[in-house]
């Protein structure tokens, strides 16, 4: 049994690298200080790689996931709710830094939506992605982010996503649709684009 004092030792010295030598998945999975080196030295060499940035064990994880879901047929363009935070942070920053705006949509669905509606509005909001575009999970929830969309472009894209579920699912399986474009005058940094976009991916129970 591993001890608090050699857990310790071996948090403040490092692991030795020959410990990676040989070990199986199962050996790293369960000795959360060997998956940590491990990780971090696949992130060391992925900056050896790509050299133009300092890769996080995080980017790793994004990475892998797009290479997992690399053969479904939506191209990596659903994602799962947890990414999106990171996703809009890094919309912001190249708006910031570019000026380059981007829109984020919220379609809420109505409570107890029906077998099979939470797909039609999926199948329905795919339609419409262009390949930069992204499309976050959540219950009874659909986050979009929309690199590069415009104010004056965003409108007509919204509603031609209403009309698609109008005529595939129906009118009343959505509760609501809301819409952001960043930058703009009322929404002036980060924060506020994720305070207004967790404010409509709230659900009442």
């Amino acid at each position: 049994m591993t001890t608090v004092t050699e857990t310790a030792k071996r948090i403040g010295e490092g692991l030795d690298l020959s410990e990676l030598e040989g070990a199986d998945l199962a050996t790293i999975c369960a000795d959360p200080l060997l998956a940590d080196r491990f990780a971090r030295q696949l992130a060391e060499l992925a900056s050896e790689v790509v050299g133009n940035r300092r890769w996080s064990i995080e980017d790793l994880r994004d990475i892998f996931d797009a290479a997992v879901r690399g053969k479904r047929s939506d191209g990596g363009r659903i994602v799962e709710g947890r990414y999106f935070r990171k996703r809009v942070r890094e919309q912001c920053a190249l708006a910031d830094r570019y000026g380059d705006p981007f829109s984020v949509v919220v379609i809420a669905l109505k409570p107890e939506p029906g077998e099979g509606v939470y797909q039609s509005v999926l199948d329905a909001v795919v339609e419409r992605l262009r390949r930069t575009d992204m499309v976050f999970l959540y219950r009874r929830r659909f986050a979009l982010v929309l690199p590069r969309m415009r104010s004056e472009s965003l409108a007509p894209f919204v509603a031609r996503v209403r009309e698609l579920i109008d005529v595939g699912v129906g009118r009343e399986a959505v509760e609501q649709i809301d819409s952001l474009v960043y930058p703009n005058d009322t929404v002036g940094d980060t924060q506020a684009v994720l305070d207004w976009s967790e404010d409509q991916l709230r659900t009442t129970p």
